[in-house]
């Protein structure tokens, strides 16, 4: 009797399983582990008075930190375009602005998908559009630019 208990008991837990391999964790997420910056020492020995709610010089800023990565400048994160940028926002938005742009692109990128379904079968409708990084390298070099050495290519991709 307790076999079959245990029989029953290992069939219903077996049943619970959704096929979602992200449900038991494999080990630490390594994109939930944040760093902080480093500790900055004040100009002089006064420090700020603080206030409730006000952010720490050394909190991080991802958005303003993506800005400097990216060259521009971190106060001009007010939703305001800045000034120095004035030019290029005027000549990306010389043919017109659409305001519902993300629906527009998303009803095209599902026409673009069926048709690709519909001549292809089943392969991913974007295949052809993958570049190759090693069919690059090789055609860098014939032109005599420097470009460094790859990582050499696994079972998989050869």
């Amino acid at each position: 009797m307790k076999r079959v208990v245990l029989v029953i008991a290992a069939l219903a837990l077996g049943a619970c399983d959704n096929g979602n391999p992200d449900r038991l964790s494999r080990g630490p997420d390594e994109f939930a582990i944040v760093p902080v910056k480093p500790l900055e020492m004040p100009a002089t020995a006064e420090l700020p008075v603080p206030t409730t709610g006000s952010a720490n010089r050394v909190d991080l800023n991802p958005l303003a930190d993506g800005v400097a990565a990216l060259g521009g400048h971190r106060g001009t994160l007010t939703g305001q375009i800045p000034a120095a940028d004035g030019v290029l926002v005027n000549y990306a938005s010389r043919a017109g602005v659409s305001s519902d742009i993300r629906t527009v692109l998303a009803a095209e990128d599902k026409i673009f998908i069926k048709r690709r379904r519909r001549l292809l079968g089943p392969e991913l409708p974007y295949d052809e559009m993958r570049l190759d990084p090693y069919l690059l390298i090789d055609g860098y070099r014939a032109r005599g630019y420097r470009v460094p050495t790859p990582p050499p290519l696994t079972d998989e991709q050869q």
